[in-house]
């Protein structure tokens, strides 16, 4: 049984590489300025909820030993 699906995920292989080469390379430059700017803004939300934890943290700690 284990022969039988490697074999399957073997020669499945090809083709999903070869359809998810079609769909990367079918968008245009502001498909991915699109997503470049989804992840930037992404990326800042979590640094900056990051840092703001950080910050409540050290003034928990702050608080706690005066």
């Amino acid at each position: 049984m284990k022969d039988e699906w490697g074999a399957s995920a073997a020669k499945a292989v090809p083709v999903a590489g070869g359809n998810f080469w079609l769909w990367l390379s079918s968008h245009d430059i502001n498909w991915w300025v699109a997503v470049a700017t989804l992840a930037y803004i992404g990326a800042s939300f979590v640094f900056a909820w990051r840092k703001d934890r950080r910050d409540q943290r050290a003034r928990e700690r702050e608080s706690s030993h005066a």
